[in-house]
């Protein structure tokens, strides 16, 4: 079932393609928008109740199929194909130049789909902005890139500033992300669980081989668990390494993911830090581990 954004956003190509192409085949229609003709009668329906304030016959878009072709009428204004605002042209090239910079992408791709955009935008696109890499220590961000490609670990002392404490670790890094400061999500061998790591805190990095696993993690096999998340947790499906994320109509869960979970303790105790926002797990396991922990 699709969600409420993705039906919208076919919704608003539907009516400029049924207008530009009178008496559209029903199956084929379906076919172009990849889905079937049910959920495309569907839609149609959902156009009888579309249109302008009013809700009088005349305010709302008409469409018929019987036969198997398909006709809009009273569409107008919502005829013409759905074009991007100046902001939201701009949102997409910062964030495609901020990819850019990204290691384990294909730049190039990511470039040609930015001048693309430029391109097709024109004029909307009047303000330079100054989208350079986050500003950080080019030597121990390039041995982070590094061992991300290379799939090797790194010595690292940390700053804690919570505790005020500089600690040793052992890590294996995974992926480079930007923000207020450049970020390496990591395996910690320290902590026996993910975590996510500052480069301005990092005070000294050196290789360093993978440590051999604890006999406690070496009978713990990663698995999929799947989360429902709560309108005030959904951010959490973007910082969170999912497989699958599916967006809802309706109901307490506004975001439901697949996650692949490396230690049921470590999902014991994010189920704690989050529980107001967790409405939905199918890991017992974890539950209960949460649970014991409360005491």
């Amino acid at each position: 079932m699709s969600s409420a954004r993705e039906r919208l956003t076919r919704l608003l190509s539907l009516v400029p393609y049924l207008d530009a192409h009178p008496g559209a085949d029903l199956e084929e229609t379906a076919a172009y928008f990849g889905i079937d003709s049910a959920t495309l009668i569907d839609d149609l329906q959902l156009l009888f109740v579309t249109g302008r304030p009013g809700h009088m016959p005349d305010d709302l878009i008409d469409a018929s199929w019987e036969g198997g072709q398909i006709f809009v009428s009273n569409a107008e204004e919502v005829s013409v194909p759905v074009r991007l605002s100046a902001e939201e042209a701009g949102v997409l090239v910062l964030a495609l130049d901020m990819l850019s910079s990204l290691p384990g992408l294909d730049s190039a791709a990511v470039a040609t789909a930015a001048s693309k955009l430029r391109a097709a935008a024109g004029e909307n696109l009047r303000t330079a902005v100054d989208v350079s890499p986050i500003d950080a220590d080019e030597e121990p961000l390039t041995a982070l890139r590094s061992a991300v490609e290379e799939g090797t670990a790194l010595r690292i002392d940390y700053y804690v500033g919570s505790r005020d404490e500089l600690t040793t670790r052992t890590i294996a890094p995974t992926r480079l992300v930007p923000g207020a400061d450049w970020y390496v999500d990591a395996w910690c061998y320290s902590a026996g669980a993910p975590r996510r790591f500052a480069l301005g805190r990092i005070r000294s990095w050196e290789s360093a081989a993978h440590p051999p696993m604890s006999v406690s993690e070496s009978m713990t096999t990663s698995y999929e668990v799947t989360l429902g998340l709560a309108a005030g947790g959904a951010w959490l499906a973007d910082e969170l390494d999912v497989t699958n994320r599916e967006y809802l109509d309706g109901g307490d869960t506004s975001v439901r993911i697949r996650l692949l979970v490396h230690s049921v303790d470590w999902l014991s105790r994010f189920l704690l830090c989050h529980a107001d926002v967790i409405t939905e797990i199918d890991d017992t396991e974890a539950v209960a581990g949460a649970l014991n922990r409360l005491g």
